[in-house]
């Protein structure tokens, strides 16, 4: 659709408009209109797309005042036309009269001087001016006026003889010429306005911008969210009344920027920034980015989990555990309960018993499974690495420290879980730093003095007993407390002999090198059910391995087992730890001597409090 009308004063200039503009701007629409009913064909023209419209003169002007929106161009009188019209006027009296409001007048004199002819000018600015004009041109002796086509309609009411300055074909190409390259140029800002539009609808930053006087030029759809107001009830406003607390108007009288300040609105947290637009050295406007903080925890947990992408997973969940005797099926049913809360797990359990596996389920089962499982073994590291590794260093923050410096596994797991295995090997000093943590919730790299909040739920684990450690000092009490909210203890296989065969079975199909596997002979499970597994499910596993690397048929017999078994080094025969006894009994008392409530106090199985009371027994 053609975006550009030529707006002719009467049929006559219609008609040369035509001639001259066909071919090349066949695209131009025509149409006749005369000062307010040009306003009116205009208008329909406007209606229908057109950007750009051609008019000459007062006509122009009147147009432009109406409809504001609309580029008028204003076909100008060239010397030309105005030498042509006042020599056809020379040829019929002897005294000219030029009445027209300027340009269109501007030069009349010295045309005439050219001409040799006597020339007058009376200029108009108004419409009701052009009668009395006319008259008064008449009574100074003028025998004919020249000017534009409004002047000539009142002057043939008048009966004055009168000349119109009829534009040349030059003057309208050149018009048609200069509109389309406003058209042109609207285009481009229309498509940059668009590219604008879209930039300030797709962002998930709210933003507002205002002139220099403080009033909103821009607000887009997230500000209107955010400040619960439409755009169009905040253009034009000023910012004040549309965010209170917005501190552009300090930005605007300093000419200074602010960054990352956090307020509220409404019920939210938003984090601002502010920009001041200078031009020439001179503040003319301002603009507000901000940011619902909700979304901003939300994006920093995408990228973090995606930067954990490395391997920080937990890959077990508890239908994964195998076994079906009564204390792992009480392990799982606590475990799930527990992951069901977000409080600090200590799994307790011997070397050997799963306790990674169940922290990887406790993991999976929560609402934090979609966040990392950070793994770490506590007495795998020398105590300053321990650290540095937990919380992270600055550059340089100790020789042989990365330039880069590095996050700790703290600000890994944000949002998910850490496994803190073999906790009870951690140092004093550590110890101190790690109740910090847990306490403040927020961790501190090594060398820097800023804080970096975290969201980490803790799952540690221990072989020792850490109620002994902290009565002997080695283990801080306040730690402790805080680390032994929900205590799960892990049965020793011994005590869940009926779970060997599954799990031997299991362990040998995944060594197994030759096709269609082995088959574990009634004495083979014999063998197995009457070890004492000191390594528990761990050594189970191993003992699979090497069975399945020396036996070359199908059936595994007893007495391979035996022989492999027999290298195994014997189990140790704990004596109870201190202060065992007095738990024990205590435990008793409050359970009314019930052995079930007993043991779920203990956060051990019936079985283990059994043997504890053996232990303890004089």
């Amino acid at each position: 659709m053609t975006s550009i009308a030529f707006m002719a004063l009467n049929e006559t200039m219609f008609e040369c408009a035509r001639d001259v503009l066909k071919g090349a701007h066949d695209d131009v629409r025509l149409a006749v209109g005369l000062m307010g009913g040009a306003v009116d064909v205009a208008r329909n023209f406007a209606a229908a797309g057109v950007e750009v419209v051609i008019s000459r003169g007062a006509t122009a002007r009147c147009v432009q005042a109406a409809l504001p929106d609309l580029s008028v161009v204003d076909m100008s009188t060239s010397s030309l036309d105005l030498l042509s019209a006042i020599h056809k006027a020379q040829a019929k009296a002897e005294r000219v009269a030029v009445v027209a409001f300027p340009p269109m007048s501007d030069g009349a004199r010295e045309i005439g001087d050219m001409l040799g002819a006597d020339v007058g000018v009376y200029q108009w600015d108004r419409e009701e001016d052009i009668a009395r004009a006319v008259l008064e041109a008449r009574a100074d002796g003028a025998g004919i006026v020249v000017g534009g086509y409004i002047m000539a309609l009142i002057a043939r009411r008048l009966g004055v003889p009168c000349q119109p300055v009829e534009s040349s074909p030059q003057s309208i190409l050149a018009a048609v010429r200069e509109a389309k390259r406003i058209a042109h140029g609207r285009g481009v800002e229309k498509a940059k306005s668009s590219l604008m539009r879209a930039v300030l609808t797709s962002t998930d930053n709210g933003i507002v911008a205002v002139d220099r006087r403080g009033q909103v030029t821009v607000f887009n759809p997230v500000a209107g969210r955010l400040l619960r107001m439409t755009e169009a009830d905040a253009l034009g406003r000023p910012v004040s009344d549309v965010w209170h607390r917005s501190g552009l108007p300090r930005v605007l009288e300093s000419g200074q920027g602010e960054a990352g300040r956090i307020e509220r609105v409404f019920d939210q947290e938003i984090m601002c920034s502010m920009t001041p637009v200078s031009v020439g050295g001179e503040t003319v406007g301002a603009v507000a980015t901000f940011h619902d903080v909700r979304q901003i925890q939300k994006m920093e947990a995408t990228v973090r989990k995606r930067i954990l992408a490395s391997g920080h997973v937990a890959a077990s969940r508890f239908q994964d555990i195998l076994g079906a005797s009564p204390a792992v099926r009480q392990a799982i049913a606590m475990g799930m309960d527990y992951a069901r809360t977000s409080a600090t797990v200590l799994i307790h359990g011997e070397t050997g018993t799963g306790k990674e596996l169940f922290a990887q389920g406790i993991h999976n089962a929560s609402a934090r499974r979609a966040g990392p499982f950070v793994a770490v073994n506590c007495a795998a590291l020398p105590a300053q690495i321990l650290e540095s590794e937990l919380f992270g260093y600055v550059p340089g923050a100790f020789t042989g420290a990365s330039q880069k410096g590095k996050p700790g596994l703290f600000e890994l797991a944000h949002g998910g879980t850490i496994f803190l295995d073999e906790i009870a090997e951690m140092d004093p000093p550590t110890q101190g730093k790690l109740l910090r943590v847990l306490q403040e919730k927020r961790v501190m790299r090594l060398g820097s003095d800023q804080v970096i909040p975290v969201d980490v739920r803790v799952v540690a684990a221990t072989n020792k007993d850490l109620g002994a450690l902290v009565a002997s000092g080695a283990f801080r009490d306040d730690l402790y407390y805080r680390l032994n909210v929900l205590r799960l203890g892990l049965p020793p296989l011994r005590q869940r002999l009926e779970d060997i065969p599954a799990l031997a079975a299991r362990f040998l199909a995944q060594a197994a090198t030759r096709p269609g596997g082995h088959t574990l002979s009634g004495a083979a499970l014999k063998e197995l059910r009457a070890h004492q597994w000191p390594g528990n499910v761990r050594e189970l596993q191993n003992a699979m391995a090497r069975v399945a690397a020396l036996l070359r048929e199908e059936e595994v017999p007893g007495g391979l087992v035996r022989q492999l078994l027999a290298d195994s080094p014997p189990a140790r025969v704990k004596s109870a730890a201190p202060g065992e006894k007095e738990r024990v009994v205590d435990a008793l008392a409050r359970a009314n001597g019930r052995m079930a409530d007993a043991a779920k106090l203990l956060g051990v199985s019936r079985s283990t409090l059994w043997r504890r009371m053996k232990a303890v027994r004089p």
